[in-house]
Parts: structure tokens; C-alpha cells; sequence
């Protein structure tokens, strides 16, 4: 079993001791923003690059479901009134 020391560690160390939870936070600086910044960046480059790659897939399919103004008569049903 370990022992705890009531002495202040940090006289004995020679550095300051945090506690866990202040150890847990982290930094938050200049640093931190430019790399939230730069993978945002990335990330929306990344989303376009993709739409742009695919965009001709996309039109294929909206032109192929989409029924033409007479396809559309001919499937239509008996116009019926809306029940409230």
C-alpha cells in the first residue's frame, strides 16, 4: 500500500504540482485556434471537393426520377377532395 505524503511536494520536487483536475484541462491558445481554424478549413475543402466530383452522378439521378409533365398526366389518379 502506498504511502501519502502531508508534505507540499512541490518543495521537495522543485516544481509546481496541479492538482487532476487542473492537469486534465489543458492549454487553450493560439495554437489550439489555428488547428481548429486549419481542419475547418480543410474539412469544407473536403466537401466540396467531393460534391464537385460527384455532381454529374447527382444530376444522372434527379434527371432519371424525375417523370416528365406527360408522364406525369398519365400516372395521375381521379382528383379527389381533401378531408379535414
Amino acid at each position: 500500500m502506498a504511502t501519502v505524503s502531508k508534505q507540499n511536494p512541490s518543495v521537495e520536487t522543485g516544481h509546481e504540482v496541479l492538482e487532476a483536475t487542473d492537469a486534465r484541462q489543458g492549454r487553450w491558445g493560439r495554437h489550439a485556434f489555428w488547428m481548429l481554424v486549419a481542419s475547418t478549413v480543410l474539412a469544407v475543402i473536403a466537401l466540396f471537393a467531393a460534391w464537385g466530383f460527384y455532381a454529374g452522378a447527382f444530376t444522372a439521378v434527379n434527371k432519371a426520377g424525375t417523370p416528365t409533365a406527360a408522364e406525369a398526366r398519365a400516372t395521375t389518379g381521379p382528383v379527389t377532395d381533401v378531408k379535414e
